[in-house]
């Protein structure tokens, strides 16, 4: 947005701070209970679209329906008319006032690495206890995934986007509208991926497989495009979690293995049940069987046909048959360490002990090289057997790397850095390198390319939809600040005229970008007392690209030059719509008046001619001679001596 504005009298719009599929979130101040608000208002290229309107109202409609410690709360919602000047004049966009949730997503915690065990049970017991409560509200969220969940500062978990939610009552709740899936395919449940009704259960498969994710590093599957993890989806099983991570207890594992079957009547059938599994697993370290009972080591008990115990019967003082020898000493007998034989034989020789000490001594200490013998060797076929070469997954797009990775039994830690040669999202590479022998299980570090450290705004993106604007810049890694609308003769209305910086210009990565968007409106241009031809080029030329015609009536005005411009229909400094027309008068001058008849009457000069005729003249007098040549006396008709003498005073030729 160009400037801050108001709504509804209350909320301050601040500045943008996420973008969706069909709204933007801004940063807002309610300045009636003075507190910090997130206004998620529909983008007014998609308001005109009814899908996008009803998708909208039913995600403020649901989300304000529930009130729960882990769903962001819907404070209020309405409609802006945008302003009547601007390019989408009289549009009324719809928008909600939330919670502001300061904090990350869990894609966001995700992709920064290092979850542990503990955190991934504890965010998904807030996941559950968020769905749980929907689902008893009879509301289904049909897009459960990592970055629709929020981890605040103090580590509680918020639920947002219900956007594609559905009450269950609905039976058109389906995840295909005309042919498409609806939500992530990473997280759709098989029956989503099938375009069938879904239920709750389908919820609770989404945040399996966001738990295995927490647990693992990487979705139960992956593929090179939607179609392919959802068919994975319908009909293969996740790889064992303790193949990606080898400290998830059997317990836990037990836990993934329900929550991700395929059967809905094989997973848990209510978010309680899933929670109290999971605690039960992670804490108590019981897991649960395919009968859907909980494993619990049972007491000991004796078999009825066993025998009881038995008290042993007291022994009398005057029995002393257990002190009678059983046999009696030879009379020969000495302490002499050997006793003679009965009946006046001779004892056997006696044994030579320590031969028999060093024989065992021998015998023990070649069974213990031969134990350790064989036991190093075992050893070795094992570590062999293990080791694994690390795969080149140069180039490959982040998911195939991942997938490259895992298969050859190495667990993948995401690494992001910027790189001249290596487009954004494709493996730099690894640590330890391609070729390297390591053990099955062990830990690689994989590189993921964010672009270069400079980026450049593609001239390409000239007359774009803001939407593929958007994305393309935000692929790049840079980030749309503000939106403002500009007249444009040659772009169609709603598409981007420029940037700023300009387009094809070069800046650093991460940086803000403004979009300048067509407002399919050109400025008109006073043309008046400009002749014809220049109001054409002007008016004609591709700065405007008007269309001119030319009134058949000129106006006559002493104001502007003939065949000049007098009149224009459209006025000078006004918007209209491009490829208007503007209709041109000229100039003509206005003619003079006609002079008006002079009346008849007798000229004082005649009459003064007469008196002068009347009357001698005293010329005539002394000459004696009549003028008839306007008074001259010098000059009379047919006198040449006369006419030349006056024309050689010096008034004409010379005296030559």
């Amino acid at each position: 947005m160009s400037q801050q504005r108001i709504i509804n009298g209350r909320y301050e719009v601040g500045e943008l701070i996420g973008r969706g599929g069909m709204a933007d979130v801004y940063i807002g101040h309610d300045t009636r209970l003075g507190r910090t608000v997130a206004i998620k208002m529909m983008r007014p290229d998609l308001a005109r679209d009814p899908q996008f309107q009803t998708r909208f109202r039913r995600e403020a409609h649901s989300s304000a329906a529930l009130n729960h410690p882990n769903i962001v709360a819907v404070f209020d919602t309405g409609e802006e008319e945008l302003p009547p000047n601007g390019e989408h004049a009289g549009l009324s966009l719809p928008y909600m006032v939330m919670e502001y949730v300061d904090g990350d997503t869990l894609r966001a915690l995700l992709r920064k690495g290092d979850v542990t065990i503990d955190q991934a049970v504890e965010w998904t017991e807030g996941i559950l206890g968020a769905v749980a409560y929907s689902h008893e509200n009879h509301i289904v969220h049909r897009d459960i995934k990592p970055g629709n969940v929020m981890v605040d500062e103090t580590g509680a978990i918020k639920v947002m986007d219900f956007g594609i939610a559905r009450a269950l009552s609905d039976s058109s709740a389906t995840m295909t509208q005309t042919q498409a899936v609806v939500g992530t395919a990473q997280y759709l449940s098989p029956e989503q991926a099938r375009g069938e009704t879904v239920d709750s259960r389908s919820d609770l498969y989404s945040v399996g497989c966001v738990l295995f994710e927490l647990l693992t590093g990487r979705p139960p599957f992956v593929g090179d495009s939607p179609v392919a993890v959802a068919y994975q989806h319908v009909r293969e099983e996740p790889p064992s979690p303790t193949s990606l991570n080898p400290d998830i207890t059997p317990a836990l594992t037990s836990v993934l293995t329900k929550a991700l079957a395929k059967d809905t009547e094989a997973r848990f059938q209510s978010g309680k049940e899933f929670l109290t599994a999971l605690r039960s697993a992670h804490y108590d370290g019981i897991g649960v069987t395919e009968d859907d009972s909980t494993t619990v080591i049972p007491p000991a008990v004796i078999p009825a046909e066993a025998d009881p115990t038995q008290a042993m019967s007291s022994i009398s003082a005057q029995d002393d048959s257990i002190f009678t020898p059983r046999e009696e000493l030879p009379e020969s007998y000495e302490m002499t360490g050997h006793m003679d034989a009965v009946n006046g034989q001779r004892p056997r020789k006696k044994r030579r002990g320590w031969l028999i000490a060093l024989l065992v001594i021998l015998l023990l200490g070649g069974g213990a090289a031969a134990g350790w013998y064989f036991w190093n060797e075992a050893e070795q076929r094992r570590i062999e057997e293990n080791q694994v070469d690390v795969p080149d997954v140069s180039g490959m797009p982040e998911t195939e790397a991942q997938n490259a990775l895992t298969t050859a039994g190495l667990r993948p830690i995401l690494e992001y850095d910027h790189s001249d040669d290596v487009e954004r999202d494709r493996a730099i590479g690894t640590s330890p390198a391609a070729g390297t022998v390591m053990q099955r299980y062990d830990e690689i570090t994989l590189n993921i390319s964010l672009g270069p450290d400079e980026v450049e705004i593609p001239d390409s993106l000239r007359g774009a939809s803001e939407a593929t604007v958007r994305d393309t810049l935000e692929e790049l890694g840079l980030t749309v600040s503000d939106v403002t609308y500009v007249n444009s003769a040659t772009i169609p209305r709603d598409r981007l005229v420029d940037t700023n910086p300009a387009l094809g210009s070069t800046v650093a990565y991460g940086s803000t970008v403004a979009l300048k968007i067509s407002s399919g409106e050109v400025e008109v241009p006073d043309v008046r007392g400009m002749s014809e031809q220049e109001a054409r080029n002007i008016l004609e030329g591709n700065d405007l690209g008007l269309r001119v015609t030319i009134a058949p009536e000129p106006i006559e005005t002493d104001e502007y030059r003939e065949n000049h411009v007098a009149q224009q229909s459209l006025e000078g400094g006004k918007s209209v719509a491009q490829g208007s027309e503007i209709s041109l008068t000229l100039a003509v001058p206005v003619p003079e008046p006609e002079p008006e008849p002079e009346e008849s009457s007798p000229s004082p000069s005649s009459d003064e001619s007469e008196e002068e005729s009347d009357s001698p003249s005293p010329e005539a007098d002394e000459d004696g001679e009549n003028s008839e040549a306007g008074g001259r006396p010098d000059w009379v008709p047919g006198d040449d001596r006369g006419r030349d003498r006056d024309w050689n005073r010096g008034r004409g030729w010379g005296s030559d």
